[in-house]
């Protein structure tokens, strides 16, 4: 069948998702000017998610396409009962012109995102965890019931958040899409759902700022097209960065001291240079920016993602899946601050003898629960970031509408956090009972500071404007420099003290014993000791070297201390009365709270998205969470990645207002942006250059011409094995990822003994199992002792051996050719030998 068959059939679904929602959008969102129109997909997504996953978990449904038509179902019932029994006070009605435009962001961005797919489209092991994402994705269409089994680990389930995997899974079913097309449509259709999302956003932002103003009203429809610019479309300015060097421009010493990998040699000469890198694989370098060191000079690489590097990549990871559902939290963050702004009648609850209106019915309560709990399950890190937006939305709109202390808002605050919290675990309990991590407690960061030069590489262009922005509401609040320095200096020796009186404590514990020695502490626990320090042992002066580490960090404070500025300007705006009247109408919309003389209700919301980027990037200045990695790369990677999508939304917002005013902000804003520009113009095409086959969007097409062997084989497994029976192929270890082993189990989904070690060592933060596996498979594929092999078959539960190219290199011939003896052989063609044992 046609993959444009595939593809249609595909966006349909999509939209029937959209329309089972709509009504309750309409009712949930009645305050933002689209009505929730253009996060309507990822709700109904999100929704039928939960019920099928949940159902299908407590063996209500069947995991199949059956069981996606009743979840979609109960999901339109739920929600035009509720539209027609909950009519909301009278709101302007969502334009056509609106509609029209939203859904054309959406048409257009999926088809050219399944256009870029097709020059790209291989499901492969090199630069991604694809294989990862294929594995879950078949193993989650295979499992009769939830959690899903682990390909890579049979016996157990998934542990990890594999929520995105059970929604793509259900658009597959539903659409009648092979896996390894729907992949790369599951790419396109989360490239698309966040274009529109960002879209819709900046739309609802500027729209609602304009309310009772005369402009035009296609202003905000096409302001609101910044907002996939920024989020989605621009890179980092490393791609700009990359054509310099690659053109000869720049002495060799400014590179050097940029110390961004892959560019600190000198360039070429310039005669010699071109503006398209050359250089195998250069496009991966934006996501690798910064640059850590040990206190001995060893290199610790940071990831620092951005959407458009995720996209171009196309791994169907986590952070990916969530990017919608992000954005649909982002706007019911709106939604709820516009809310309480705009005077609507509030619900009182009652908890632990404390009182707080919350603005919110029951039923929108549990959705708003729902929809944060589900970032848990999607990608867990971004659970505490967007309740906390949402909370952070509620109390700013009631200190702008109230006057009461300070700790009156901390409680009201605390106790919505906590409200959401534990709803949103639990309607999500099942996940979390069953769930491992590697994540250990958090961890000071001693030695690292990012470096200014390589922060503003990574976020140049969004932190220009979100300067500027801040800037000028400072100048018209009246907020005077010398105050906001003498806070600054104030706030960032206030969190040295802290972290000083924690790493304190902590060493003092490890040095007396009480508790392991781990982390920077047990350097300085051990330098109490006097013995050696711990893994520096064979390091000569390693004292003078820590000392050192210590004194450069000291001296690197640039980047903590402009993101504390930051901070400390915004939060002088938001207390403080405007000391310029007459602000210009973008500025300052229709003011209808009771109190009017505050920072206008829109800017005020954006200036919170601004907040909540530098309070993630400033973060990792101080602690990062403790993991396999032993150091503080996964957490930049999870928070900068965030940090983006705010500040893309409230840089959009903001930019919009530059371009109706005018001035020097808006001529280097767009100086810079074009700069950003310069990342996806050129990885683009080189991405697909890599590729160079003819164009599909089947992932594991070129597995046919690289390993057709492989690729037959399992082509009859997927036709003619059913379920989901154990498999053993060779394994990968724990030293290595992105390895070509745990192929079958991948592109079948069905369970083997043990595929990327490694990856099981992160996700369930123990490799004792993966550990008695490695060596009870060396000696099923090893011996020739069929008695103990038999045990072994037995012992895990295998019912296929797979005898491929792979297993021929590793294991010896006589080891192999015994399973003639005890199993029964089912495929026998080209390298590929497949034995069913009964």
């Amino acid at each position: 069948m046609s993959q444009v068959i595939f593809a249609l059939r595909w966006y349909l679904v999509v939209q029937l998702s959209g329309l089972v929602a709509l009504p309750l959008c309409l009712r949930l969102f009645r305050h933002l000017p689209d009505r929730g129109y253009g996060v309507s997909k990822p709700l109904g997504l999100l929704l039928v998610g939960w019920v099928f996953w949940l159902s299908v978990t407590f063996g209500w449904l069947r995991n199949g396409p059956g069981g996606v038509l009743v979840a979609l179902t109960l999901v339109a019932i739920a929600g035009i009962a509720l539209h027609l029994t909950n009519q909301p006070t009278s709101r302007p009605s969502i334009s056509w012109r609106t509609i029209l435009f939203t859904e054309a962001v959406f048409a257009l961005a999926f088809a050219a995102w399944c256009l870029v797919r097709a020059h790209m489209p291989r499901i492969q092991t090199a630069g991604g965890e694809k294989w990862m994402e294929i594995a879950f994705l078949r193993a989650i269409l295979r499992s009769s019931t939830f959690p899903p089994h682990d390909p890579w680990l049979s016996g157990f389930g998934i542990s990890y958040y594999y929520f995105g995997y059970v929604i793509v899974a259900m658009l597959t079913q539903l659409a009648a899409v092979p896996p390894s097309i729907a992949f790369n449509l599951g790419i396109a259709v989360l490239f698309a759902l966040t274009c529109m999302g960002s879209f819709s956003l900046v739309y609802n932002l500027i729209a609602a700022n304009s309310r009772g103003l005369e402009k035009p009203s296609g202003v905000p429809i096409l302001s609101g097209l910044l907002g996939p610019l920024l989020v989605v479309l621009m890179g980092n300015l490393e791609g700009m960065l990359e054509a310099l060097h690659a053109r000869g421009v720049g002495l060799a010493s400014f590179w050097q001291w940029l110390d961004i990998r892959a560019l600190d040699g000198a360039p070429p000469a310039f005669s010699e240079g071109t503006l398209t890198p050359t250089r195998f694989f250069w496009w991966w370098q934006a996501s690798r920016v910064l640059q850590d060191y040990t206190p001995w000079g060893a290199e610790q690489h940071v990831i620092d993602e951005f959407p458009a590097f995720s996209f171009l990549l196309g791994d169907m990871h986590p952070h990916v899946l969530a990017l919608p559902f992000v954005l649909l939290a982002l706007a019911l963050a709106l939604n709820l601050y516009l809310r309480i702004t705009d005077g609507e009648s509030r619900v009182t609850f009652h908890a632990l003898r404390f009182t707080f209106d919350v603005s919110l019915l029951p039923w929108e309560f549990l959705v708003y629960a729902l929809c944060l709990g589900g970032l848990g399950f999607l990608n867990t890190w971004d659970f505490p970031i967007y309740l906390f937006v949402v909370v952070a939305a509620y109390t700013l709109a009631r200190s702008r509408i109230t006057h009461y202390a300070i700790t009156h808002y901390a409680l009201r605050f605390t106790a919505l956090f906590i409200a959401l919290l534990v709803a949103g675990i639990l309607l999500y309990l099942p996940f979390w009972i069953g769930f491992q991590s590697q994540a250990g407690g958090v961890l000071v960061n001693l030695f690292n500071a990012t470096r200014l030069p390589q922060f503003l590489v990574m976020f140049g262009p969004l932190l220009f404007i979100a300067v500027a922005f801040v800037a000028d509401r400072a100048r018209r609040q009246g907020v005077l420099v010398g105050e906001v320095v003498k806070w600054t200096l104030i706030a960032a020796l206030s969190i040295l003290g802290l972290l000083a009186v924690v790493l304190g404590a902590v060493t003092l514990l490890i040095w007396s014993g009480v508790i392991p020695a781990q982390g920077p502490a047990a350097y300085l626990a051990a330098w109490l000791r006097g013995g050696p320090i711990p893994g520096l042992e064979d390091v000569a002066d390693a004292r003078a070297l820590i000392l050192d580490s210590l004194l450069a960090r000291l001296l690197n404070p640039w980047v903590a201390l402009g993101l504390i500025a930051l901070l400390t300007t915004i939060f002088f705006i938001l207390v403080r009365k405007p000391s310029i009247p007459n602000l210009q109408p973008f500025d300052c919309a229709q003011d209808r709270s009771p109190v009017s003389n505050l920072q206008p209700p829109i800017s005020s919301f954006a200036l919170l998205l601004f907040a909540t980027g530098a309070l993630l990037t400033l973060s990792v200045e101080y602690i990062y969470l403790r993991d396999n990695f032993g150091t503080r790369m996964n957490t930049v990677f999870k928070f900068y990645f965030q940090a983006w999508v705010v500040w893309g939304i409230a840089g959009a917002y903001a930019l919009s207002g530059f371009i109706r005013r005018g001035g020097t902000a808006v001529a280097i804003s767009v100086l810079l942006i074009l700069a950003g520009l310069i990342y996806p113009a050129l990885a683009i095409p080189a991405r697909a250059d890599e590729y160079g086959g003819t164009p599909t969007l089947d992932g594991a097409a070129h597995l046919a011409v690289t390993y057709p062997d492989d690729y037959a084989a399992i082509t009859w497994l997927n036709e003619n094995v059913s379920g989901a029976p154990v498999i053993l192929e060779t394994p990968g270890d724990r030293f290595r990822a992105y390895v070509y082993e745990g192929r079958v189990s991948a592109h079948t989904g069905l369970p083997t003994l043990l595929g990327w070690a490694g990856h099981e060592h992160q996700w369930r933060g123990s490799y004792d199992e993966q550990a008695r596996r490695e060596t009870d498979i060396e000696v099923i594929y090893t011996s020739t002792n069929l008695d103990e092999v038999l045990t072994l078959l037995d012992k895990y539960g295998i019912s296929y051996v797979y005898v491929g190219p792979l297993e021929r290199t590793r294991y010896p011939a006589p080891g192999l050719a015994k399973f003639a003896q005890i199993m029964e052989t089912v495929y026998d063609t080209g390298n590929v030998t497949i034995y069913r044992y009964e």
